[in-house]
């Protein structure tokens, strides 16, 4: 076997995480899935049995312990209906990862574990996050500022995978960024040439998964909707317009300003773009305008309350309510340090349910990436965790000091 290695380049930056490229313009999305696959391999031996017990301990986390033969079935089915340029790159991945036998726990990738892994969010509930932005007329900078939480399990050497990828893409397609675990092709966060970002919250349903059959994966249609449209009302609609296995929250954002796409398919009806100025449910406020939040519930009147009484999400939103309130009344501008400020506040004990962190500990459920991007220079800082102590004090870098792109 024969790969271009042009074609993917990954650098390990100060053992904190990866910085990937891939070219699209010099090879095929096949060409670039089959190179991306071997260059994971000689840049991280271990990563086969990483992504293994990844796997393992999702569907053991899970509450209905599904098997491993159901998800692979409907990692296929999600697959089948992607844009076969997305599918040509998970082909040319198992070319490298082809182990016949699937097993989880054996420390072996097989090519279906890895095309489960590159959908799990879609079939195995994940994560819990938080997000929040400053839009550009409160913006220090003049451009909006996001600062977004991804919380996930504390699973062994999943903290070794941090990666920023860009995606080079051809003439037809916007250029992106994603920020997630190295291998994945669509990432839970990213952002475009221009100047868009979308990062996926979890929303928990009353319900089990919708069928895979006829659905699409919706971070890869998150990909999809970053690489080719050039506003936040097209990624938007979009979004919004696609058939999805799970419910889910969207923080999008543009130089401008940001909204919450609430996509409730329990109540498809109520389903939409939430505001700084959009009316709440009954008994929820928020008063900062220019300012947007987003924990793992949603906000939109008549859709699924998953808010209240779930105190990971009340005490949350009232820690962004109090630091917010705190912020603005000693400055009406804020930059990126108070919004790095507001993301990294782990109250007194690094539990979201218990003290309202924002940033979580690992005895709770640890924030596993946080970083500040602001949309208009697109400079970014992140802290790659999880981050020990109890409450963490997390520490953020540089990634980007300005555009990527």
């Amino acid at each position: 076997m024969s790969q271009d290695s042009s074609l993917v380049t990954i650098e390990d930056v100060d053992g904190l995480y990866f910085k990937t490229t891939l070219d699209f313009t010099s090879g095929s999305h096949f060409e670039v899935g089959q190179a991306y696959a071997q260059a994971i391999v000689e840049s991280k031996p271990t990563y086969g049995a990483i992504i293994d017990n990844f796997l393992l301990l999702s569907v053991e986390s899970a509450p209905d312990h599904p098997q491993l033969a159901t998800l692979v079935s409907q990692a296929k089915n999600l697959i089948a209906d992607m844009p076969q340029q997305y599918v040509q790159e998970l082909l040319g991945m198992t070319t490298v990862f082809n182990y016949p036998i699937d097993k989880l726990g054996d420390g072996i990738l097989s090519s279906n574990e890895l095309l489960l892994f590159e959908v799990v969010h879609d079939v195995i509930d994940p994560g819990s996050c938080s997000a929040t932005a400053v839009s550009a007329d409160v913006s220090a900078t003049g451009a909006t500022l996001v600062g977004r939480n991804l919380d996930w399990y504390d699973m062994p050497g999943v903290s070794e995978l941090h990666n920023v990828q860009l995606y080079d893409n051809a003439d037809a397609t916007y250029d992106i960024v994603g920020i997630g675990i190295l291998g994945q092709f669509f990432p839970i966060s990213a952002f475009s040439e221009k100047h868009i970002s979308g990062a996926v919250l979890d929303s928990d349903m009353q319900q089990g998964y919708f069928t895979t059959e006829g659905a699409t994966s919706y971070l890869a249609d998150m990909r999809y909707a970053l690489e080719h449209c050039d506003t936040l009302d097209g990624v938007a609609y979009y979004l919004l317009n696609q058939q999805n296995t799970h419910s889910y929250i969207g923080f999008l954002a543009d130089e401008n300003t940001a909204a919450v796409l609430e996509n409730d398919l329990e109540h498809p009806e109520a389903k939409g773009l939430r505001h700084d100025d959009s009316v709440l449910r009954d008994g929820t406020t928020w008063d900062y305008p220019g300012t947007l939040v987003a924990v793992n519930a949603f906000m939109l009147p008549g859709t699924t309350d998953n808010f209240t009484g779930a105190a990971s999400n009340e005490k949350r939103f009232a820690s962004y309510e109090t630091l917010f309130e705190s912020k603005l009344t000693a400055n009406n501008m804020l930059d990126m340090r108070d919004v790095q400020d507001i993301i990294s506040y782990s109250g007194t004990d690094g539990s979201a349910s218990g003290s309202g962190a924002i940033y979580r500990a690992t005895s709770d459920y640890p924030t596993y990436q946080s970083y500040v991007l602001d949309m208009g220079s697109l400079a970014l800082v992140a802290c790659f965790g999880p981050t020990s102590g109890n409450p963490p004090s997390p520490n953020y870098v540089q990634v980007f000091a300005s555009s990527p792109f």
